[in-house]
């Protein structure tokens, strides 16, 4: 009879020791490990994309050498016969196309050190930098102007392989270029990269223990962000 009482009483003490850490929720080193491979979970390829930019770029070439009149001529018998008799040979020309730029950062980059959980209960996650990912012009709206000329449609595949190569590459650096500077000053990557988090994070830390978990994000060196919610 004393054995089952001592029993039950072991029980009752198990339990309400399991219910007290349940209560307190995870520890922090399940926390940083609970963050960690949800993020890795979500960024097979090492890099977490977390958000995109429309951007539209303008790029000049000036060497007469990619730039031919007898490209230029054949661009306005195409488009613009009445502007034939303006073409200069070897005239300035400009390249101007829209696209898409996606940005996140490397995960490789986080590691425990950069996760805790706060005094106040909060998840306080320090994340690397904003990069770009991925540059995606729309090729299909590619635009051509030289002097002779205004803007005229042109598919990449009309262009001679010289100018093709040397257009794009330019078109591409100066995507990279433009979303690299906004990302460096810009609020709003900040707080899609946050908000992105937040969303990917919570129900994993609900399943591993935590009610309710909230967030203080820190994207780079200068921002901190407490998203909503």
């Amino acid at each position: 009879m004393r054995a089952a009482v001592g029993g039950g009483v072991i029980v009752g003490v198990l339990l309400s020791v399991g219910l007290l850490l349940w209560e307190q929720g995870p520890s922090d080193t399940r926390v940083q490990k609970t963050v960690l491979t949800t993020i890795q979970e979500e960024a097979p390829a090492s890099f977490l994309v977390t958000g995109t930019l429309d951007v539209r770029v303008t790029v000049r070439i000036d060497s007469a050498q990619y730039l031919t009149p007898s490209w230029i001529t054949y661009l306005l018998r195409q488009t613009q016969p009445s502007a034939l008799p303006l073409l200069q040979g070897g005239s300035q020309t400009q390249v101007r196309v829209p696209g898409t730029v996606s940005y996140g950062f490397d995960v490789r980059a986080l590691d425990p050190s950069m996760i805790a959980v706060e005094e106040n209960g909060r998840v306080g996650v320090t994340l690397p930098s904003l990069s770009v990912h991925s540059v995606e012009p729309d090729l299909a709206r590619l635009e051509v102007r030289s002097q002779a000329s205004g803007w005229i449609r042109v598919l990449p595949s009309d262009m001679p392989e010289a100018v093709r190569t040397r257009a794009l590459g330019a078109v591409k650096g100066a995507f990279r270029e433009q979303v690299e500077r906004r990302l460096d000053s810009a609020t709003q990557p900040r707080v899609n990269t946050a908000r992105a988090l937040q969303a990917m994070l919570r129900p994993a830390l609900e399943a591993a223990g935590m009610e309710a978990p909230q967030f203080r994000i820190r994207v780079g060196d200068e921002l901190v962000l407490q998203p909503d919610g």
